[in-house]
Parts: C-alpha cells; sequence; structure tokens
C-alpha cells in the first residue's frame, strides 16, 4: 500500500486564514491540492480567499470562529469534516501582538494574549490530533515568531506566549511521533505584514518617524535585514507537510535569516 506523503488530496485547516501569512500558507497548500478549509473572526477576508482558491480550480471552505472559545473549535472541525474531510493538515497562523512596559500589563491583556497565541493551539491540537493518530499520518504546524527563542523589550505577554507555544508544540510532538503526526512551529522575524504595519504606525506614533522609517526599524531586527515575506513563511509550511519534512518534528524554527535563542 502506497501512503500518501504529500498535501495534495489531503484536508488542512489554517487559522488566520484570511490575511497575511494565513492567506499566503492557504493558497499554497491549495496550489498543491490540499482542500483547504480557512478560519478567522473576520467573514470578508475569508470569504475573498475562499473565491481566489476557487477561481484557481481549489476547493476550499471558510468558517468565520473565535478559535479561543472550544465550542467554536468544535464547530467549527464539524464544519469541516462536513464539507471537506476529516482535518489532517493543521496550521494554526491566528496570533495577536501585545507591547508595553510591563507595568502597564494588565491581568486582561496576559489572558487576551495567551487565548490567541497559546490556548487556540492547544484547542485545535486537542481536536484534531485524535483522528491524525488513528490514520497514522498528520500534522500540526505553529506560525509562533523569533519571539518564542528570546526576549524582547516591551513585549513581555508576546514573548512569554510564543515561548509557550514553542514548549507545546515539543511536548506534542513528542506525544504523537509514534502515531505518525509531526508538531513544528515556525518563528518568523518581522514580517511584512498587517501586524508589522500596525507595529510601524504605533512607532511613527511615538517617535514622529516616516512609516519607512519605522519599518525600517523593524526589519533591522532581522539578521536579513529586511522584512520576510509571507510566502517564505509559507513555503516552509509546504515543507513540514511534505515528504522532506517528514523527519522533522518538535522543532521551532527561525525564517529571519539567523535569530539565534539567547
Amino acid at each position: 500500500m502506497t501512503i500518501r506523503t504529500e498535501p495534495i488530496g489531503r484536508v488542512a485547516l489554517v487559522t488566520g486564514g484570511g490575511t497575511g501569512i494565513g492567506r499566503a500558507i492557504a493558497l499554497k497548500l491549495a496550489e498543491s491540492g490540499a482542500r483547504v478549509a480557512v478560519t478567522g473572526r473576520r467573514p470578508e477576508p475569508l470569504d475573498r480567499v475562499v473565491r481566489e482558491i476557487d477561481e484557481s480550480g481549489g476547493e476550499a471552505t471558510a468558517f468565520p470562529c473565535d478559535v479561543t472559545q472550544e465550542s467554536d473549535v468544535v464547530r467549527l472541525v464539524r464544519h469541516v469534516k462536513a464539507t471537506l474531510g476529516t482535518p489532517e493538515i493543521v496550521v494554526h497562523a491566528a496570533g495577536k501582538a501585545w507591547s508595553g512596559k510591563c507595568e502597564t500589563m494588565t491581568d486582561e491583556d496576559l489572558d487576551a494574549v495567551m487565548a490567541i497565541n497559546l490556548h487556540a493551539a492547544w484547542l485545535l491540537a486537542r481536536a484534531t490530533a485524535p483522528a491524525m493518530q488513528a490514520a497514522k499520518w498528520g500534522r500540526i504546524v505553529h506560525i509562533a515568531s523569533v519571539a518564542a527563542l528570546r526576549g524582547f523589550r516591551y513585549n513581555t505577554l508576546y514573548v512569554a506566549s510564543k515561548h509557550a507555544v514553542a514548549g507545546l508544540t515539543r511536548s506534542l510532538a513528542a506525544e504523537l511521533l509514534a502515531d505518525g503526526v509531526t508538531v513544528n512551529a515556525l518563528a518568523p522575524g518581522f514580517a511584512d505584514t498587517d501586524m508589522v504595519a500596525d507595529a510601524a504606525a504605533t512607532i511613527q506614533k511615538a517617535t514622529g518617524r516616516s512609516v519607512a522609517e519605522a519599518r525600517g526599524i523593524l526589519a533591522a531586527y532581522n539578521p536579513l535585514g529586511r522584512l520576510v515575506s509571507a510566502d517564505e513563511v509559507a513555503d516552509a509550511v509546504m515543507w513540514l507537510v511534505g515528504e522532506g519534512g517528514a523527519a522533522v518534528s518538535g522543532a521551532c524554527i527561525p525564517i529571519d535569516g539567523g535569530t539565534q535563542p539567547r
């Protein structure tokens, strides 16, 4: 019996799939032949991605929901099973940045950033891993950040949440590998996305610098000296869910040209 190891024909679920890195991942997966479900809180960008995939000859569905809520995740997985099939590839690309001095952060801030960056990743794994284990094949990829590998000033909560994602990734990988399920995290540096655009706007407001100068400040954090593209992150996802990445699990891979853990 031949076991399929490429995304073609498989069912993929991408959170945060309407914009930025999530959108790029959804389109790449569809291009490879996967049937793709995208989710997020806002229906409009999700619907645009589904139209793009449909117009290119692919198969996709959108299901707006809040993946920090267990009931929503249950309904999401039920919808994907009913429309496309059981999810075999899960990419958690939804996330939230959070910046500010430590003393200004509140308990509510902590709960909010952990909810989307960590709790949602755990809910999704808990809801989808058992079917992957039963099938003896599955791929889970968390889009973390270089903040999972090092610390940054004024990003206490965000860094803590992404370090937690890296820990979740390693532990799930150890638990699931015997059943043919790999779990990995990607750690992009500052990427050319709406999240970085918002950060640049914050810098502009606080410093009076231009948007271009603010973007340059953020790009300088990357050893590459430029912003990472969403497609570069999506290409790494494609490697991890394909045959080439079958021997990789429990990794947190930086994508910025050279960041090392500190």
